[in-house]
């Protein structure tokens, strides 16, 4: 009857164990939730303005060409 006892109390602290983890997984995800449904409200914002990238201009390479494969010659078939 004690090794019954002894099995089901340690089979309910692994149980809490496990719990426990899932819990804070859930926790970690609802808070990720939101900050993104925050996120999500200031974009539904009346008054949202996108915010333009601003990008780098392409360098210039020193033969002159575009960079890319090479287009095919016809004479080359």
């Amino acid at each position: 009857m004690a090794t019954a006892d002894l099995n089901k109390l340690q089979q309910i602290l692994a149980n809490a164990e496990d719990n426990d983890a899932v819990l804070n997984q859930i926790r970690k995800q609802v808070a990720k939730v939101n900050e993104l449904m925050t996120e999500l409200n200031t974009m539904l914002a009346p008054d949202y303005k996108v915010a333009k990238k601003e990008r780098k201009p392409r360098t210039v390479s020193a033969t002159g060409k575009r960079p890319g494969r090479p287009k095919k010659n016809a004479s080359a078939e």
